[in-house]
């Protein structure tokens, strides 16, 4: 056998072995990418639902037509238990660790519209339709609409944004 050929062959499977590890450390990473985001997909949509449980409870108990301070504590308590052991503040936490910056910054201000909109359902039974409670929800959604398509942008593959 001849050097030359010897070296080919050499080249050849160094070459082979090389695109291999090259192959597999992009396939992991690839891997990795779309475990966190489904990791970050998952917190995005368990948020989102406290939220909008939360304030689905809290509305079902400020018109109960119950007395002041009996509503008052109805509402705040709809709105901290959750039955699925996973309230807005707690999500509001994961995110806080799991999302981008800019996604967290825009959450907080989210939480706390739907915190003013709780005081202000709870402080009184015609209060609902104030146009303070009004303009606060309104704000609510407005914002939770912005933070739902900062999630949906972040967690989109990079092809598709």
């Amino acid at each position: 056998m001849e050097w030359g050929t010897l070296a080919v062959a050499a080249l050849g499977a160094l070459f082979g072995v090389g695109t291999t590890l090259i192959t597999d450390v992009f396939r992991s990473r690839r891997e990795k990418n779309h475990q966190w985001n489904e990791t970050k997909r998952a917190i995005y949509v368990r948020f989102l639902i406290s939220l909008a449980q939360a304030h689905s409870r809290m509305t079902v108990a400020a018109f109960r037509e119950e007395p002041g301070p009996i509503r008052q504590r109805a509402v705040h308590a709809a709105f901290l238990s959750d039955p699925q052991h996973s309230d807005a503040k707690s999500l509001l936490r994961e995110l806080a660790i799991a999302a981008p910056e800019h996604i967290y910054q825009a959450a907080v201000p989210v939480y706390e519209q739907l915190r003013l909109a709780r005081d202000i359902i709870a402080s009184g039974p015609a209060e609902a339709a104030s146009v303070e409670y009004q303009r606060a929800i309104r704000l609510f959604f407005n914002d939770l609409e912005s933070l739902e398509r900062l999630m949906r942008n972040d967690v989109q593959p990079p092809a598709s944004r």
